[in-house]
């Protein structure tokens, strides 16, 4: 079809429409309601001069009815998208009923569904690449199938991921478990977020799901020693057997990322309080409860190491300008790393730069602080300000 003109049905349609009196806009609000590219009102120029029959009663009710059925978000119509809309459709059902609260049929659920999802995108790219995607025997061709080509479009690990996955579907039919298989969701995971970056790859940003699927929430919250338990007492004989026909199946290697199994490694990063991600507040105190929290002592030689002359000797290399000692002072002035001399206060820093040590009596300076100094002075008006600067007596 031209896709720059109305097809012979759209005017069969459009004629209908403005023959029976509705508005030029209407009519094509209409016609591109999940149309891309979308036609333009000068299409409908002349239509009492077309010599074509004008579409019947029944036909402009299933035509108005098919457009009700456009996703208006993602622009895909059941009818003309229909792999694409079922892809993402058995997506989000496998995703909705995993996240089911009182549902523990999760693990028997989503690798059944999810490898649908996968079957109906593949199916489309290679659809739209004008290569066959039906056998001989008239059967489609099977998602196993398609990871096998040369020209498939997924990298490994994504590959892996939905071998790992299909193992895992061909026992949960077949056999119980004995298990509400914990320790797939990783797997299960990543499976999402690999469909969603594939998808929209592949057919468009439009088609991600990221934003359709909110957040779980649940009324209890986990305590690490409790989820740790959990791992253990998840592992069943099945599950055993499971992990090594799955290891087997994608030749684990332990090189794989985070597309073919989702990790979230929690670890302790050296940072002030002004750069934590996670705040740690004072316990409630009226109500006696106590937090359980992880800590790791950190000395303030770890987060500001560097003296005065070594952060001098350091910018200078990194950035090949006449940075001296006398650049320092007028900066840490000027920008309020550290209290002047003889401050009634001489630790009252900026964390994130400076830190004062009672028991020499000095300061020492972060990381952060001679990234900052690199970013100044590397400008060149920066720098001359800095020069210019004169500090209060």
């Amino acid at each position: 079809m031209n896709t720059a003109s109305l097809t012979a049905f759209e005017r069969t349609i459009a004629k209908r429409l403005l023959t029976d009196g509705n508005a030029y806009q209407d009519v094509q609000q209409l016609v591109n309601t999940g149309r891309s590219p979308t036609i333009n009102p000068g299409r409908f120029a002349g239509w009492r001069n077309w010599e074509i029959q004008a579409a019947s009663d029944d036909e402009v009710a299933r035509y108005r009815y098919e457009k009700s059925l456009v996703d208006l978000r993602s622009g895909l119509s059941p009818i003309n998208d229909e792999r694409l809309y079922r892809s993402r459709e058995a997506m989000m059902s496998a995703v909705q009923i995993f996240n089911t609260p009182t549902t523990l049929f999760k693990i028997e659920v989503f690798p059944v569904i999810s490898q649908i999802a996968w079957t109906y995108l593949l199916h489309e790219y290679y659809d739209r690449k004008g290569i066959e995607i039906t056998n001989e025997d008239g059967n489609s061709l099977l998602l196993s199938q398609m990871l096998t080509r040369e020209d498939c479009p997924l990298v490994e690990d994504v590959k892996k991921n939905l071998i790992a996955v299909k193992t895992l579907r061909d026992n949960v039919e077949h056999k119980i478990l004995s298990s509400v298989g914990r320790s797939y969701w990783p797997l299960f995971q990543a499976n999402c977020l690999n469909f969603d970056q594939t998808i929209r790859k592949l057919f468009g940003e439009e088609l991600g799901l990221e934003q359709l699927l909110a957040l779980s929430l649940q009324f209890g919250k986990m305590q690490i020693d409790q989820l740790s338990e959990l791992q253990k007492y998840d592992i069943s004989p099945a599950i055993e057997a499971i992990d090594a026909q799955i290891s087997e199946a994608v030749g684990e290697n332990g090189k794989e990322g985070t597309s073919y199994k989702f990790k979230v490694n929690f670890t302790f990063e050296k940072a002030v309080k002004g750069d934590s991600h996670i705040v740690f507040t004072d316990n409630n105190k009226d109500t006696g409860k106590v937090a359980t929290i992880l800590t790791k002592s950190v000395v303030g030689d770890d987060l500001w190491p560097h003296k005065p002359a070594t952060v001098v000797t350091l910018v200078r290399q990194m950035t090949q300008l006449d940075f001296t000692s006398h650049h320092h002072q007028l900066a840490w002035k000027k920008f309020g790393a550290r209290p002047r001399n003889k401050a009634k206060d001489p630790g009252d820093c900026k964390k994130d730069y400076c830190h004062y040590h009672k028991a020499h009596k000095d300061y020492t300076y972060s990381d952060k602080w001679i990234d900052f100094l690199v970013s100044t002075i590397q400008n060149e008006d920066e720098f001359a300000a800095l020069k210019a600067f004169k500090p209060k007596a």
